[in-house]
């Protein structure tokens, strides 16, 4: 454990030092396509309801501001971008309801990494930190109804008003990519 612990810290440190220094380059709107397509697939490839308002906001804000801040400095074939693509995977995945109790032991199993790897990118985001502490207890809240849940009592107990199924038909996802891919989502992107 305190091997990882210490990978982590130093990756962390070679990933914040780099960004913070001499981050003069201005954002291009290609980052800021790439970082809403990569959020965009993200939730287009994971089977089950759309995310919870929240991890919706923090996705179409922070997440995405740490993602144009990692294709903007390292590219899109870099090793970082791919790990930010992956956790940002990884994320939405851990906010669906588990099937049963095989589901729930990989859940908790990858819990410790994916919450460091997002504490990283909300570092890089630059995200205040009364946000990050909401955010961050929203996200315990839901992990531990799925994980002390069983399947069955899940769906009674969350509140799923704010989600709706895949459906490219629905107006509400049609306003989701709308924001993913629109330009007015830039304003998100405060360096």
């Amino acid at each position: 454990m305190q091997w990882r612990q210490g990978c982590f810290n130093l990756r962390e440190r070679r990933l914040k030092n780099h960004i913070d220094r001499g981050y003069s380059v201005l954002i291009t709107i290609e980052n800021v396509r790439a970082a809403g397509s990569a959020i965009r697939r993200a939730i287009a490839e994971t089977e089950g309801p759309l995310p919870p308002a929240f991890l919706m906001e923090f996705l179409l804000s922070d997440w995405r501001r740490y993602l144009v801040r990692v294709h903007q400095e390292f590219g899109a074939d870099s090793e970082e971008w791919k790990n930010a693509i992956d956790v940002t995977n990884r994320l939405i995945l851990s906010v669906l309801p588990v099937e049963d109790g095989a589901a729930r032991a990989v859940l908790v199993k990858g819990l410790l990494r994916l919450v460091a790897d997002v504490r990283l990118g909300i570092a890089v985001s630059g995200m205040a930190v009364d946000a990050r502490e909401a955010f961050l207890n929203e996200l315990r809240a839901i992990h531990l109804l799925l994980i002390n849940t069983p399947k069955a009592s899940i769906v009674g107990d969350v509140d799923l008003s704010q989600t709706f199924a895949l459906n490219t038909r629905d107006p509400r996802y049609r306003a989701l990519l709308d924001k993913l891919d629109g330009l007015d989502s830039v304003e998100h992107i405060n360096l």
